[in-house]
């Protein structure tokens, strides 16, 4: 009786049929066609009607179309792509050229705050204006159908990924419960069989020459060494190297694959079965792939949440396989990180950095510098003068010190003469004396004592010409210009001097050589004539050169290092240098590669540790 009450109410009402398709429609597609047919119908005089939404990552395309899903509605394009750029009804006469009559409305329907998720087009007959705004009432009302169809699809979406994510993580959980990659590897090729509905799942990781099989769900063990499990490991290297999913039997709208390996191993284990291989890829590359085997074609749903569940394993499935390698895989590892950064698709600073690094070093080995020793040097007087003490005595007055710059001639200091004066005194006396005796003795007419007295005349003469001289010499001068560098008898006034012990120093102002101490291990590479530059530091704004004139074959030590000392004339005259200054001095020795002179020092040590070292 109620399927009699139903046929009789379609009779009565022509649109039940469209009403009862939109009530049960099951998906999106049917819900739109049969909405726009009684729209249509509801409106009247409509010619042609289409119906534009958006799938997620595709652009707007036509969902529905009335009354022929046939028929060109290219002419209603320029309408529609206006509705969606404004987000608003839009509604226009065509132009009389374009061959279309009538009136052209496009409401467009939101799901998503502003921006339009859909856009309904009508081409309908002209109708006064009033007509016209309860069109567009009823349009109004209408796409609320439209726009809750859209949400329930985008909550549908997102309970799918909420879905697939809390799968994802517990198959993460699984992995990391595992310390060992192959235990890992089984423990989740057991729960992918069961998450994904596969009768089979096989888990492979790269095993530095291909894919290696680890574990088949509900498997304790297996014989490597058979036509399935090679051609298992053969189509994980396949769809590795494509670093796409691969289906078999392939789904017709996805691009082509190669499938040769999928092929091949659907003979050795399943023929009837439906094949997906997953790759397992980290920032390395491929890292190893899954495969899962199903008695029915998998949904999409179901393709999607195995590759959310291979993108994060495949990094967790690569670390546990890596920290069970040996120190040589590690350091393989590394130099291969260094390697992907330096010529990989990315890390343009690493790049750089290697490439720079690459020409420093290949100009320190090929372009020359000049190469020179340093050390400390001084600069002293070509020739010094010293002034000693001229006899045992006292220091009377010392007007000169080191740093005076005197003439020759000038009084350095002076020796007490008092003792001196008495004893040319005595030797005075002592001849006016023997002079007496020498009359008298003539007077007497005695030759032979005149003769004794006349030879200690003599001797009395040379003992006061004697202490006359030394009294001239009381008077220490400077013996010629220049400046005094060592002495200073200031603080000895009254103290006893030796003969012979130096009192001052004194150099010349205009002539000077520069004295150079050199370390040993650079005393190899200089030759006399060799040149050099020598910086002061009381003159660090003026370079001076140098010639080296001598080096010594005598060894000194200088703070805890054997150097040697090296002469050099100092080329031109210069104002205002002073010996004593110190400063440092390089001299040029040739030419030689940038590397070697930066390396020379380290080599030098790397040779004597290893001498040291050899038994």
């Amino acid at each position: 009786m109620d399927h009699t009450l139903s046929q009789t109410r379609q009779q009565i009402d022509p649109d039940a049929r469209l009403w009862a398709a939109f009530a049960s429609a099951g998906s999106t597609e049917s819900l739109c066609r049969s909405w726009l047919a009684l729209q249509c119908r509801s409106l009247a005089d409509v010619d042609g009607a289409m119906l534009l939404l958006a799938r997620p990552g595709k652009p707007f395309s036509p969902e529905a179309m009335w009354p022929d899903a046939a028929q060109d509605m290219s002419f209603l394009r320029g309408i529609a792509e206006e509705c969606l750029q404004i987000s608003a009804p839009v509604v226009k006469r065509p132009p009389h050229d374009s061959g279309a009559t009538g009136l052209h409305v496009a409401y467009p329907f939101l799901a998503d705050g502003d921006r339009p998720v859909g856009v309904v087009v009508l081409d309908l007959r002209p109708r006064p204006e009033a007509q016209i705004q309860t069109m567009l009432r009823t349009l109004h009302w209408g796409v609320g159908w439209l726009e809750a169809q859209s949400v329930r699809d985008r909550m549908g979406r997102e309970r799918q990924r909420v879905a697939a994510a809390a799968a994802a993580l517990d198959i993460v959980a699984v992995a990391n419960e595992h310390d060992r990659a192959d235990a890992a590897a089984m423990a989740v090729a057991n729960e992918l069989a069961v998450r994904l509905g596969a009768a089979r799942v096989a888990i492979g990781l790269d095993g530095g020459r291909g894919i290696r099989l680890q574990a088949l769900s509900h498997t304790a063990w297996f014989k490597r060494k058979t036509a399935m499990v090679g051609g298992i490991e053969q189509a994980m290297d396949e769809a590795a190297e494509q670093r796409f999913t691969l289906r078999l039997p392939a789904v017709a709208d996805e691009a082509v694959r190669i499938l040769v390996a999928h092929k091949a191993m659907r003979t050795h284990w399943d023929a009837a079965g439906f094949y997906t291989t997953y790759p397992l890829l980290t920032d390395r590359g491929p890292a190893g792939a899954i495969t899962t085997l199903h008695t029915e074609a998998p949904s999409e749903a179901l393709v999607r949440l195995g590759e959310a569940i291979s993108t994060l394993l495949g990094p967790i499935l690569d670390q546990k396989r890596r920290a069970r390698r040996m120190v040589s895989g590690r350091i393989v590892d590394g130099a291969q990180d260094v390697v992907a950064a330096v010529i990989g698709p990315r890390h343009i600073g690493w790049k750089l950095a290697g490439l720079v690094a690459v020409a420093a070093v290949v100009a320190a080995i090929v372009v020359p510098t000049s190469f020179r020793v340093s050390a400390k040097a001084v600069l002293e007087g070509r020739v010094q003068r010293v002034v000693p003490a001229p006899f045992d005595g006292f220091i009377a007055t010392a007007p000169a010190k080191a740093g005076d710059i005197v003439h020759a001639g000038d009084l350095l200091a002076t020796l007490d003469d008092r003792d001196l004066r008495l004893e040319r005194v005595k030797w005075q006396s002592e001849h006016d004396r023997l002079a007496v005796k020498a009359h008298e003795a003539m007077a007497k007419h005695d030759p032979a004592t005149g003769g004794q007295i006349e030879a200690q005349m003599r001797q009395t003469e040379a003992q006061a010409a004697l202490a006359g001289e030394k009294l001239a010499r009381t008077r220490i001068v400077a013996p010629i210009d220049g400046m005094i560098v060592s002495g200073d008898l200031s603080q000895s006034l009254g103290g006893p001097v030796e003969t012979g012990k130096v009192l001052f120093e004194v150099a010349p102002l205009d002539d000077y050589r520069v004295t150079v101490r050199l370390d040993e291990r650079d005393i190899r590479y200089v030759r006399p004539g060799q040149t050099g530059s020598l910086l002061l530091q009381g003159m660090t704004g003026m370079r001076k050169t140098f010639t080296v004139t001598r080096i010594t074959s005598v060894a000194e030590t200088d703070a805890g290092r054997n150097t040697f000392r090296v002469e050099a004339a100092l080329d031109g005259s210069e104002t205002g240098l002073r010996p004593g200054m110190e400063g440092v001095g390089k001299i040029d020795i040739a030419a030689h590669s940038i590397a070697w002179v930066w390396t020379r020092g380290m080599m030098d040590w790397a040779r004597m540790t290893v001498w040291s070292w050899m038994p």
